[in-house]
């Protein structure tokens, strides 16, 4: 930090870091347990004023806008510490849960065939199909191309076409399959 840089009329930064760190570290104690993240927290609003070169008529906006500040970053990180758990939770669910557990490797060996069905199509079809699924729409594709919207649209038909029936040739098979992981008990 520059000590020429005034965030006051008569107080350069680092002595307002000085006088306010353990102040503001100690009232992050308030929300948060971890002192190294208070500390943080603390470090990154003083580092925001720093980058932003924010400067104050007086003493009580500085105070008040450093006190919202270690605030509004505890709530923050309350909230996606919160964000993170419930992620956590549903992910720990999801692992004990054996029927999900099956139904996500039926989802990955779907998609894995997909893929593999994909790369049996001719060059232009698959090409189309890619950045389909690679969310582009049909003008985009064209675009991306160089070919007019009505070969786009009918290429992908006719991709979809011999997908679907690459599919149901091998729908008993993934019948029995789905068929198995909803009967099998672990």
């Amino acid at each position: 930090m520059s000590d020429d840089y005034q965030i006051l009329p008569s107080t350069n930064l680092r002595s307002v870091f000085k006088t306010y760190y353990k102040a503001l570290t100690s009232y992050a104690h308030n929300y948060i347990d971890s002192s190294s993240e208070c500390q943080d927290i603390v470090q990154e609003v003083f580092i925001s004023i720093w980058e932003k070169k924010t400067t104050f008529s007086n003493e009580v906006s500085l105070k008040v806008y450093l006190y919202k500040s270690v605030r509004n970053k505890c709530y923050d990180s309350i909230k996606h510490k919160k964000v993170k758990e419930t992620y956590a939770k549903r992910v720990l669910q999801e692992l004990k849960d054996d029927n999900i557990f099956v139904k996500h490797v039926l989802e990955e060996e779907m998609t894995l065939k997909l893929y593999k069905a994909i790369e049996t199509l001719p060059k232009r079809k698959k090409e189309i199909i890619k950045l389909s699924l690679g969310n582009l729409n049909n003008k985009d594709i064209a675009d991306r191309l160089n070919i007019k919207l009505q070969t786009v649209k009918t290429l992908k038909s006719q991709a979809y076409k011999a997908l679907r029936k690459l599919f149901n040739e091998k729908a008993p098979i993934i019948n029995c399959l789905i068929f198995i992981a909803e009967n099998i008990k672990f």
